[in-house]
């Protein structure tokens, strides 16, 4: 392994006071668990009558659980022992995340499918909750949502481990890699990362006596990633280093995805955002595809407005699809990511990808860069969602259709509320299990007018 460059030492930093413990902290309680909420937990009530959420359990089942953080009248706990088990508990494909571990597997002591079905009952709840009465019944007149293995999820004895192509890790006081204990400041050292592809979890990131400790120091933190296009990098810090240590010049990594009847090839930054399921940027693409133009609808000739743009996942296709006679403006806020997407869409004369706020003012001036009245808007915002200004703008354009992805239930029903408040019906709305063993998941939702 080639030596770590030389850095600046960072200035020193004063160490916060430790906060005082609050009344509760630490109490076992035992619980009656009831329906799983947004965020990886289920609400059940205390004697008293106090919601608590409780983690690492399962609906319907009887457990002892920790308190772990009090708010007014709320309570936040870890299942610790399990009084009567659900028949959808299995053992937790990754220990290091349950009860006192690291956030990022709260779900891993359930099936898959008993995953899936969590995550669809909060987006049901949220849709209600968030969306309304009336967004709620659109949905269960469209059938409902039920959250979709990615292609080759479906099998029921598969553990779902070796989705991941990229990790976030950081070194601890003693130079071992780990990650944060949930809601917390102490970092977990890793013995493993069950979740991570094979070309990752071969790099020896965990193993005792790595000789990655010689590059890494405490407080570093540390991303690897195996894109499918190329052999897996490990950055740390500013640098980027191979599989064996030795520290490269690697400006851009190539991911390859199937999209339509072909195969589109991305190259983004080692440090830039991309999908981390190692068939999400294929799930997402095709169905941002087949929705963007109808069902049985061709895209030439169409005037494409995409926001929250990124490296061009959807961007390319959508070129692709509207061919020269078309035309497709994006706005992205990373310009880091538009660079990306610059040289992702060179082939596309009738492309433009812009740098900017995506908000009211941006996507007025995108209108004027497009020139027409967008026959699509494609957005894929932040966990955040878009919010109201951004979904009245979207309309404010006068196009007939939107196709929005969302990566976090309640924000995505808070969006699609705003959207068919401003004159938008709901047309259809699919939703994947990219994220196993964690409650994250994604939408797709399309809407017409």
């Amino acid at each position: 392994m080639s030596p770590r460059p030389p850095r600046r030492r960072p200035s020193p930093r004063r160490r916060p006071t430790p906060a005082q413990p609050r009344e509760g902290i630490g109490e076992i309680l035992q619980l009656s668990v009831g329906e799983p909420a947004h965020g990886g937990a289920c609400v059940a009530r205390d004697e008293s009558g106090r919601v608590v959420f409780v983690r690492h359990a399962a609906p319907g089942e009887i457990v002892r659980a920790r308190v772990t953080a009090v708010q007014k009248k709320l309570a936040w706990a870890d299942a610790i022992e399990v009084v009567e088990a659900s028949d959808d508990r299995v053992e937790s494909v990754w220990p290091q995340a349950g009860p006192g571990g690291v956030g990022g597997g709260e779900l891993a002591h359930l099936t898959p499918a008993a995953q899936r079905d969590w995550k669809s009952r909060v987006i049901a709840g949220q849709l209600r909750r968030v969306g309304g009465e009336a967004l709620a019944e659109a949905v269960e007149a469209l059938g409902g949502v039920r959250v979709a293995p990615a292609p080759g999820d479906e099998y029921a004895n598969d553990p779902l481990t070796g989705r991941r192509s990229r990790i976030d890790v950081v070194i601890d006081a003693d130079g071992r890699a780990g990650m944060h204990e949930f809601r917390g400041r102490r970092v977990i050292a890793l013995e493993d990362m069950p979740l991570a592809v094979p070309a990752i979890r071969e790099l020896g990131l965990f193993d005792e006596g790595t000789p990655w400790r010689r590059l890494w120091r405490p407080g570093d933190r540390v991303r690897a990633v195996a894109p499918s296009g190329g052999d897996p990098v490990v950055l740390i810090g500013e640098d980027t280093y191979a599989a064996d240590g030795v520290r490269i010049e690697a400006d851009v990594l190539r991911w390859n995805v199937p999209v339509g009847s072909g195969v589109e090839s991305y190259y983004v930054r080692p440090s830039g955002f991309w999908q981390t399921h190692v068939r999400g940027a294929e799930v997402l693409a095709n169905a941002v595809l087949a929705a963007a133009f109808g069902a049985g609808e061709a895209g030439t000739g169409r005037a494409v407005m995409e926001l929250y743009s990124g490296a061009g996942l959807f961007s390319v296709p959508l070129a692709r699809a509207v061919g020269e006679t078309g035309r497709v403006v994006t706005l992205e806020g990373d310009e880091g990511a538009v660079r990306d997407a610059g040289e992702n869409l060179a082939a596309f004369d009738w492309v433009d990808a812009f740098a900017g706020n995506v908000d009211r003012d941006g996507i007025v001036d995108l209108s004027g860069q497009l020139g027409a009245v967008p026959d699509v808007v494609v957005a894929d915002p932040p966990r955040a969602g878009a919010g109201a200004e951004v979904c009245e703008a979207i309309a404010a354009t006068g196009a007939p259709r939107v196709v929005l992805v969302s990566c976090d239930p309640a924000a995505g029903a808070r969006d699609l509320r705003a959207l068919t408040e401003a004159g938008y019906e709901l047309e259809s709305l699919q939703a994947w299990d990219l994220f196993p063993h964690t409650h994250h998941v994604e939408m797709v939702s399309v809407l017409s007018r």
